[in-house]
């Protein structure tokens, strides 16, 4: 906006032509200009603190802030009254700037340590991928995009083994037994063996690509088939050891937990250790009534997430792992009204209550993430799973068991709606998911009809 613009409004009429705002920097005259016009947007008659941050947070930040006390000192003096709630509040933001989360923003440029670059893939290898491709997209087979992807990542995995390993570049058993041992002895950047979901999810992507590929011998792609059932059945006991956490869980201090972490924020003399909280209480409240996977650190207010009707909601949300195959519905979750007090804490911050909803309307138009760092940036794909890690000694995906244990003691038909939030679609996965308490729970209401068919017979 020009500075002719800006003093040919009503408000700047009676000082158009003054010589200090005439000289003054365009860039500190737009952002005076600007916080005139919030003050009368929302009444603010004496700046306080709040005000300042809500106006510089839908602006340019504590840069905008730094423009407008110039332009104030210039006006008005350096002892202007409003200039100690706009310093206060570029305090405030100053401090929530300088604080270094841990982005998820991927690494373009890395070195590849287990894996070969697809090009460096023998060609026949890269053939059959791109033929596996050309059927993908004609529709003659159904595989998502990121699985196709996954497929390719995994093969440039093995070839990488391969090569390293002296052996030839080639798919037969002695070369996916020594590949297996490699994979069950390896560690993890994290320091801990490769999980046997992640063995899995391996050797299932090397099957399909031999399976599609059309081109390698039926008894090898079998062999690689008892080999996935040996490691699932392995799996099913890990699967025991995740409801034996979920049994360590009652699931009804969950709630009171997150309360109890949103309670201590106003303990926290640092405004970057408050946001921190309640992400940390938004982390832990949300995920149990809306279990999303993985995807929590990816939603956005208006790209996905809404107000309205008076409640937080999905709108043409598919959940990322399943969003590709066909006949899938749109995910119809939201945010329960006992917990949409934690978006809004996220929301509001340290601000008043009065703005809420102008940060709701400001969110959805900028697309503002849900969870985010102080400092602006996005939380990694896995932050909820580690606080639920942190605070309950399992990862958010339990968020799915906890549904089929509250919806399983209601009755087995309830079950259908539990398979409906989890977006589960086949019964085996309803009773992967389904935990011993909550069979428990069946049997002794099972139990208690049979003694009522008993005790009919007691006269």
């Amino acid at each position: 906006m020009t500075r002719h613009v800006i003093l040919a409004k009503p408000h700047w009429q009676p000082n158009a032509a003054s010589p200090v705002l005439l000289k003054m920097p365009l860039g500190e005259l737009q952002a005076l200009d600007s916080l005139v016009e919030f003050m009368s947007e929302h009444g603010c008659t004496e700046l306080t603190p709040s005000d300042c941050r809500v106006w510089a947070r839908l602006n340019d930040g504590a840069a905008a802030i730094d423009d407008v006390i110039a332009a104030m000192i210039k006006t008005d003096g350096p002892e202007a009254p409003p200039l100690a709630p706009l310093r206060a509040a570029e305090q405030s933001l100053t401090a929530c700037r300088g604080f270094a989360g841990i982005s998820r923003e991927k690494r373009r440029n890395y070195d590849r340590k287990i894996s070969l670059y697809p090009g460096d893939l023998p060609m026949d290898w890269q053939h059959h991928l791109a033929r596996i491709r050309d059927r993908r997209d004609d529709g003659e087979i159904k595989l998502a995009p990121d699985i196709y992807d996954r497929m390719t990542r995994k093969i440039c995995q093995y070839g990488w083994y391969l090569r390293e390993s002296g052996l030839d570049l080639d798919f037969d058993i002695p070369s996916f037994r020594a590949y297996y041992a490699y994979e069950t002895t390896r560690i993890s950047v994290r320091g801990a063996p490769l999980s046997t979901s992640t063995i899995v999810a391996t050797f299932t992507d090397l099957r399909d690509f031999l399976r599609f590929s059309k081109a390698y011998p039926k008894p090898l792609v079998k062999e690689l088939d008892k080999l996935l059932q040996k490691l699932r059945d392995r799996a099913n006991m890990e699967t025991a050891q995740k409801f034996a956490a979920l049994a360590a869980i009652d699931i009804t201090t969950i709630h009171p937990r997150a309360e109890e972490v949103l309670a201590e924020v106003p303990r926290q003399t640092n405004p970057a250790r408050r946001m921190i909280k309640r992400n940390r209480a938004l982390a832990i409240a949300v995920p149990p009534l809306t279990p999303l996977r993985r995807e929590w650190h990816d939603l956005k207010f208006g790209r996905d997430l809404v107000w309205t009707e008076d409640r937080y909601r999905l709108r043409d949300y598919k959940l990322r792992k399943t969003r590709h195959r066909p006949g899938r519905e749109e995910y119809p979750g939201s945010v329960h009204p006992s917990v949409q007090h934690f978006v809004d804490a996220r929301l509001l911050q340290d601000d008043d209550p009065k703005y809420l909803e102008t940060l709701r309307q400001i969110a959805e138009q900028q697309e503002w993430p849900l969870f985010v760092h102080p400092d602006g940036t996005p939380v990694a794909a896995n932050y909820v799973s580690q606080v639920w890690s942190s605070e309950f000694g399992t990862g958010a995906h339990i968020c799915r068991s906890i549904v089929y244990d509250v919806v399983f003691a209601i009755s087995e038909d309830a079950t259908l709606a539990g398979m409906l939030m989890n977006d589960h679609t086949s019964r085996q996965a309803r009773k992967k998911y389904t935990g011993d308490r909550a069979k428990q729970a069946a049997l002794a209401a099972a139990g208690r009809e049979i003694d009522k068919i008993f005790n009919s017979f007691d006269v």
